[in-house]
């Protein structure tokens, strides 16, 4: 979208004072993940109420962005896509590494350029998508009248390399509200940055619960199992750092060395799938724990599973335990920020300490127990989470009056 026709496209309402507002949602890339189809759910809700949205991507070719509504209007700062190194030897790396170079030179240059198509529009309100991005697009490029960062995650688990202490250090004078997904993490933000905490806020990330029902009736039955073996379903991204996705196949080999016959299935995809794949070799578990990779609609393959295992280090408020239940599937998880608000353990689902002992005691009760499974099956999901026009409105409320302890869900 050239720079030229923005001002036909984006009609300077923020100036009239009108309601729904102008909103820009900035992201890095859409790829799949958690936070990703978060943000598109949430734009979806926003459009629904009738808001212009745009999306602006700093990089194209994200495997979700052909998802993105098509009343979203879509921006890329780079037109080049993301440049990865093939694994394989030393001198490939060589090889590529100019042309990745010279590649992201250009990226720059083209990012630079693209900012200055958003000079003299004016928003209601801009966001950045996720901690971990710097706020200085709508900050320093964006004419927003608030400005607003969402938090996913627990900043003691995920900012290893200190870039949100960075970003909070540098901007938070700019910014209106840190929206966290969760209210373990907004204490987290708040007891770790002690200067934003009153500009912290719990809004839950929107589920759109019926389109998960609707998805989970589409296809055949997907694991297709010789007998009647347990399956267990982890989706995921695979990143060892916080998924502990070495740790899930300890857990498969032990089980089935203690009896406890079952399949694993994983869905998802990620850069660490080449360690995931070698450790299932190393363990001989090929037969029983299962790839599957990266997968359009997941909701089949929730509805045919026996349990959701949800073993990460950390998180910030679990997409994948929200689908799981609404799918009335028994989740077994570790004790990761927000998981509390999610699951009563032994009620809708069972809460593990982080050890391999812990988490094969509650696998093992589980795969053991079709009883016990079907209890916490029908357990319920707390009203907050699935009412999304409730986190709607607590978000229409933020952008109006930008004070968030009128925003709270």
């Amino acid at each position: 979208m050239g720079g030229s026709r923005m001002s036909e496209v984006m009609p300077d309402r923020a100036q009239s004072g009108q309601f729904p507002p102008k909103l820009l949602f900035h992201y890095p890339i859409l790829n799949r993940g958690g936070a990703e189809k978060s943000l598109l759910r949430l734009m979806a809700g926003l459009a629904d109420r009738g808001c212009e949205i745009h999306l602006v991507l700093t990089s194209p070719g994200g495997l979700l962005e052909p998802e993105v509504d098509s009343r979203i209007h879509l921006h890329h700062l780079r037109r080049v896509p993301v440049i990865k190194f093939a694994p394989g030897a030393a001198w490939r790396h060589v090889v590529q590494w100019p042309l990745r170079a010279i590649r992201g030179a250009v990226a720059r240059l083209q990012e630079r350029a693209a900012r200055l198509q958003f000079s003299g529009v004016k928003f209601d309100a801009a966001f950045t998508g996720i901690t971990g991005l710097s706020p200085y697009f709508i900050c320093k490029a964006v004419d927003a009248k608030k400005r607003f960062v969402f938090v996913r995650s627990n900043p003691e688990a995920a900012d290893h390399k200190g870039r949100w202490a960075s970003n909070v250090q540098a901007f938070h004078e700019q910014i209106d509200a840190y929206v966290c997904v969760s209210e373990s993490v907004r204490d987290a933000m708040a007891k770790r940055f002690p200067v934003i905490a009153e500009k912290c806020v719990c809004i839950y990330n929107l589920l759109d619960a019926k389109a998960m029902l609707a998805k989970a009736e589409l296809g055949q039955e997907p694991f297709h199992a010789a007998d009647d073996r347990v399956r267990v379903l982890t989706v995921c991204r695979l990143q060892e750092a916080s998924k502990a996705l070495l740790r899930m196949v300890e857990v498969h080999r032990l089980l089935l060395d203690a009896g406890l016959a079952h399949e694993w299935h994983v869905l998802g995809d990620g850069p660490d799938r080449v360690l995931l794949e070698r450790a299932i070799k190393a363990s001989g578990v090929a037969a029983t724990f299962k790839l599957h990779g990266a997968v359009g609609n997941p909701f089949p393959y929730y509805k045919h599973a026996d349990i959701c295992a949800v073993l990460s280090r950390y998180e910030g408020l679990c997409g994948v335990v929200n689908e799981a239940r609404v799918l009335e599937r028994p989740v077994i998880a570790t004790r990761f920020a927000g998981i509390e608000e999610q699951i009563q353990s032994g009620v809708n689902g069972l809460v593990v300490e982080q050890d391999v002992e812990a988490i094969c005691a509650g696998m093992a009760s589980l795969i053991r127990d079709a009883a016990l499974r079907e209890r916490l099956a029908k357990g319920g999901y707390p009203h907050a989470l699935l009412d999304d026009d409730a986190k709607v409105d607590a978000l229409l409320r933020l952008i109006e009056v930008a004070t968030p302890e009128t925003a709270g869900v």
